[in-house]
C-alpha cells in the first residue's frame, strides 16, 4: 500500500468563484483514474475573512463530490501560492481555467506564470469566454480604513515636523541646502513608518510643493523665477523617491527576516520539546500549548475511539470556557479522522461550526484530530505555514514514538520468549538429575530393603530428603517468580526482623552438612515494613547459596543491625568468596557462575535474581561484597518502623 502511495499520480485543480471552475473540475475528473488522487486549491486574498460566496461554495462542493481534497490558503501572488502547493504535494498535472479579458491576451496571465513556475508539471488551461477571469475573482482587497487613516496622519505629522524644523533653519545662518536634507529625511521616515510605498511618493511630492511655496522666492506662490531650481527640484525629488523606495524595501526585508526568524524559532522550540516528550499524551500537550501561543486561539486534540471523539488535551484561550462538542462538531471530527482531510470552519465542509479540524496521520496510521478555534477569522499566511509545519512535526514525532514503542514491545516479547525457553531448558536439565536420583534411591529401597543395612537405608533416606527439599525449594522460587511477574501486589506489614529470620532458618531447603549457621541476635527488637513471606524466601535463598557453595565445616552468619532509618540484614560465609567477574553477573537470571561445587548441578541460576526482584518490589536492592577475612557477604535493607510497646504489629497499617 505504501508503495502504491509513492507511485500514484496527483492531479491539482485550481478553483475560484468563476463559473469556469466547474468545467475545470469536469475536465480533471475525466482524466483521473483509480491510480490518481485529486486535490484542489482555492487561493483567497489576504484579509478576505470567513465569507464564502455562493459561486465559490458551489465550486467547492463540486470538487469534493469529484473526490478532491480542497486546500484554501490566502496569498497575494496567486500563481506563486499555487506553484508552492503543487510542488509540496508533487502534483504531476495541473488544471486551471482562463477567460480572455478582450481580443488581446495579456502578456502575463496566471496560467502563463504557472507554466514557468512548474516546468516539470503538465499545466492544462481550460478556456471559458463566459466566465470572469481567475485574477478578477482574486483582486487584492482595499487597505483597511483604520490603517489608511493612520498612514495619512503619519504623513501629515512628519511633513509638519519637517516644515517646522525648516523654518528654524531658514531663520538661522544655515543655507537652504539643509532644508532640502530635512525634507529628504522626512520622506525617508515616512517610507519606513507607513504601510505602502504610495505614502513615500506623496511625501516626496509634498516636499517639493512645501519647499517651493515656503522657502523659494517669491514665497507664498508656486512660481519659480530661477530655472536652476527646476533642476534642483528634479534631482531632489529623484533622491527622495529613491531613498524612500530603498527604505520601504529595507523595511519589507526586515519584516520578512523577522517572520522567518520567528518561524524558525517556534519550529525549533517545538521540535526540541517533541523530541524530549516521553509519550503521545505529552506530545499532544506540547503541540496544543505551542499552537495556542502562536495563533492566540484555543486548540484541542481528539482521538476517535469507538466512533466517538475523545478529548486528549486542550489549551484554551484566556477567558474562554471549555467548549462542549455539538453533534456537528462530532461529525466533523469523525469525518476528518476517516477521510484524513481537514474540515470545519472556512473549509467548505461543516463550515457552519466554530472550529476547523486537521487530521493527524501518517501513510499507514491515523493518530487523531487537531481542532483550531476559528471565531477570530481566517489565519494569516505565516500562521498557516507554521501550523502545517508543526502538524508535520507532530505527526513525525507520533510516528517515531509508535515505531519505538512497537520495537520495544517486540524486544520485550522476544526477551520473554527467550526467558521462557531458557527456563524450560533449565528446568528440564537441572530437575532431571535430582528426579533420577529420587527414582533410583526409591527403586533401590523397594528392591533391596531386606538386605540393606540400617546405615545404608538412612543414607538413602537422607538423599531422598535432600533431593526432594531441593526440588521443593526450586518450585517455590519458580512460583514466586510467576507471582512477581504477574505484578501481584505485595502484602506489606510491620514485622519483627528477628522473628522473620528465625522462621526462615526453619524452612531451609538445602540441608546443612557439617556447616555452622550462626544467628547474631540483638538485645533490642527491630521492626521493618515488608512482605514477610517474600523476605523469608530471600533469606532462604541467600543462606542456601552459602551452604551450597562453601565446603563442609564452613560457617554461615546471619545478622541484622540499624543503619540510619533502615534495618540492614546480612548473610555472610567464610568460604572462598566470589570472583570480581562473577559479581558483575551474579544477579542475572540463569547465571550459575564460573566456580563449581560438589553439587553444582543443583544450581538453576534463578535464586539470586529472584532475591533482587523481590527487593526491587520493596524499593530496595541487594548488594554483594567480600567478607572479612574471606568469603562472600550479601546485604539488603528494609525500612525501619518504630513500634510502641502496646502496638499490635500484626495490623498491616502499623
Amino acid at each position: 500500500m505504501e508503495e502504491d502511495r509513492k507511485t500514484e499520480k496527483i492531479i491539482l485543480i485550481c478553483l475560484s468563484s468563476s463559473p469556469s471552475s466547474a468545467k475545470v473540475i469536469r475536465a480533471a475528473q475525466k482524466q483521473s483514474s483509480s491510480a490518481c488522487r485529486l486535490k484542489a486549491i482555492c487561493v483567497r486574498p489576504p484579509g478576505s475573512g470567513a465569507a464564502i460566496d455562493h459561486e465559490l461554495r458551489e465550486n467547492l462542493r463540486l470538487a469534493e463530490e469529484a473526490g478532491a481534497e480542497v486546500y484554501m490558503p490566502e496569498g497575494e501572488d496567486v500563481a506563486l501560492t499555487i506553484a508552492e502547493y503543487a510542488r509540496s504535494i508533487n502534483a504531476s498535472d495541473l488544471y486551471i481555467g482562463y477567460t480572455p479579458g478582450g481580443n488581446a491576451r495579456p502578456k502575463h496571465t496566471i496560467p502563463d506564470e504557472l507554466v514557468n513556475l512548474l516546468p516539470n508539471a503538465d499545466v492544462y488551461i481550460i478556456p471559458d469566454r463566459k466566465a470572469t477571469t481567475y485574477a478578477s475573482a482574486l483582486k487584492k482587497p482595499h487597505m483597511p480604513q483604520k490603517q489608511t487613516v493612520r498612514d495619512i496622519l503619519a504623513v501629515i505629522l512628519i511633513m509638519a515636523a519637517a516644515t517646522f524644523l525648516s523654518f528654524l533653519f531658514d531663520r538661522s545662518a544655515f543655507s537652504n541646502s539643509n532644508i532640502v536634507t530635512i525634507y529628504i529625511l522626512a520622506v525617508l521616515i515616512t517610507s519606513i513608518v507607513t504601510s505602502e510605498r504610495l505614502y513615500g511618493l506623496i511625501a516626496a511630492v509634498l516636499y517639493i510643493l512645501l519647499f517651493n511655496f515656503l522657502f523659494i522666492d517669491p514665497r507664498g506662490t508656486l512660481l519659480v523665477y530661477d530655472s536652476t531650481y527646476l533642476v534642483t527640484y528634479f534631482v531632489s525629488l529623484a533622491a527622495a523617491l529613491l531613498t524612500g523606495s530603498l527604505a520601504a524595501k529595507l523595511k519589507e526585508a526586515v519584516s520578512i527576516a523577522e517572520e522567518n526568524a520567528a518561524q524558525a524559532k517556534i519550529l525549533l522550540n517545538t521540535s526540541e520539546q517533541l523530541e524530549k516528550a516521553q509519550d503521545s499524551l505529552e506530545m499532544s500537550r506540547i503541540i496544543c500549548r505551542q499552537l495556542s501561543d502562536l495563533l492566540r486561539r484555543s486548540v484541542w486534540f481528539y482521538t476517535a475511539e469507538n466512533n466517538e471523539p475523545k478529548e486528549q488535551y486542550s489549551c484554551l484561550e484566556d477567558g474562554m470556557e471549555a467548549l462542549e462538542l455539538t453533534q456537528r462538531d462530532k461529525e466533523a471530527i469523525l469525518w476528518t479522522a476517516e477521510h484524513r482531510h481537514h474540515a470545519g470552519a472556512l473549509t467548505g465542509r461543516y463550515d457552519d461550526i466554530r472550529c476547523r479540524y486537521y487530521s493527524i496521520h501518517s501513510e499507514m496510521n491515523s493518530y487523531g484530530v487537531l481542532g483550531i478555534d476559528m471565531h477570530n477569522g481566517q489565519l494569516s499566511d505565516l500562521d498557516k505555514t507554521l501550523l502545517l509545519s508543526m502538524i508535520s512535526e507532530f505527526t513525525l514525532s507520533l510516528n517515531t514514538a509508535r515505531i519505538n514503542r512497537e520495537k520495544q514491545e517486540t524486544q520485550i516479547e522476544a526477551e520473554k520468549e527467550h526467558l521462557r525457553a531458557a527456563l524450560l531448558r533449565s528446568i528440564s536439565h537441572d530437575l532431571r538429575t535430582p528426579l533420577t536420583a529420587i527414582r533410583g534411591n526409591a527403586s533401590h529401597l523397594a528392591a533391596h530393603s531386606s538386605v540393606l543395612s540400617e546405615a545404608d537405608k538412612q543414607k538413602l533416606y537422607s538423599d531422598l530428603e535432600e533431593n526432594a527439599s531441593w526440588l521443593a525449594g526450586q518450585m517455590e522460587n519458580i512460583l514466586s517468580m510467576t507471582r512477581l511477574g504477574s505484578e501481584t501486589p505485595l502484602h506489606m506489614s510491620t514485622e519483627n526482623v528477628e522473628d522473620v529470620i528465625e522462621e526462615a532458618l526453619k524452612h531451609l531447603y538445602y540441608p546443612s552438612k557439617g556447616h555452622t549457621i550462626v544467628f547474631e541476635r540483638r538485645d533490642e527488637p527491630l521492626f521493618a515494613r515488608m512482605d514477610a513471606k517474600m523476605i523469608m524466601l530471600v533469606l532462604v535463598n541467600l543462606i542456601g547459596n552459602a551452604l551450597k557453595h562453601t565446603p563442609k565445616g564452613s560457617t554461615v552468619t546471619v545478622s541484622y543491625e540499624r543503619q540510619n532509618d533502615k534495618v540492614a540484614i546480612s548473610v555472610a560465609d567464610d568460604g572462598s568468596g566470589i570472583s570480581d567477574e562473577d559479581k558483575k553477573h551474579i544477579f542475572e537470571l540463569y547465571y550459575t557462575g564460573t566456580h563449581t561445587t560438589a553439587d553444582s548441578f543443583r544450581n538453576m541460576g534463578i535464586g539470586l535474581n529472584l532475591c533482587m526482584t523481590i527487593l526491587n518490589a520493596h524499593d530496595e536492592t541487594l548488594e554483594v561484597c567480600d567478607a572479612v577475612p574471606h568469603g562472600a557477604l550479601f546485604r539488603f535493607y528494609l525500612k525501619e518502623v518504630e513500634v510502641a510497646d502496646d502496638a499490635d504489629i500484626s495490623d498491616p497499617d502499623h
